[in-house]
């Protein structure tokens, strides 16, 4: 996977440690591991869509739209760090999220644990809305919208897998 212009950690390795959210670098960090966030679950979604034999015609459609949902955050976050001029390419980021989505061997699986991760980011992007309202009210309302819509993201598992508890993977 080609995953330009970020840079990746080695294999095995987490992403650098975020700084201070009080510094532009700081929130450049949270934008740059979002966008990663969201870059990994456009390719994971398309993978699965592609991958997964058990799951209905519905549900890959529904991911296919979803990779689109995701596609449209990477680049709100990407458009603000260029508003920022904060590089994507100044920190590693890991790729153990889409490592681990790519271990899923069923459409089930790759749901509950899609929507673990969702659930993740959206706890991350309602904190970092509440953490940088002073301090950058744009960034802040950025991530408060990706949070938003995140709910419906977090939705499709359920709808899909009624009969399941909902107790997502840790990455």
């Amino acid at each position: 996977m080609n995953w330009e212009p970020f840079v990746l950690a080695p294999t095995g390795e987490y992403s650098d440690s975020p700084r201070s959210i009080q510094s532009l670098e700081g929130i450049g960090d949270r934008l740059r591991a979002a966008a990663f966030a969201e870059i990994q679950a456009r390719e994971a979604f398309l993978w699965a869509a592609d991958r997964f034999d058990d799951a209905t015609p519905e549900l890959k459609q529904a991911w296919r739209s979803l990779a689109k949902a995701e596609d449209k955050h990477l680049h709100w976050l990407l458009d603000r760090m260029t508003e920022l001029k904060i590089s994507v390419s100044d920190r590693r980021v890991s790729d153990r999220l889409f490592l681990s989505l790519m271990s899923c061997k069923t459409a089930r699986e790759f749901a509950l644990f899609m929507a673990g991760a969702e659930e993740r980011g959206q706890r991350a992007g309602q904190r970092f809305h509440q953490n940088l309202l002073t301090i950058d009210p744009i960034t802040a309302k950025i991530f408060e919208k990706i949070a938003e819509e995140e709910t419906a993201h977090i939705a499709l598992a359920s709808r899909h897998f009624p009969e399941t508890s909902f107790e997502f993977k840790a990455v």
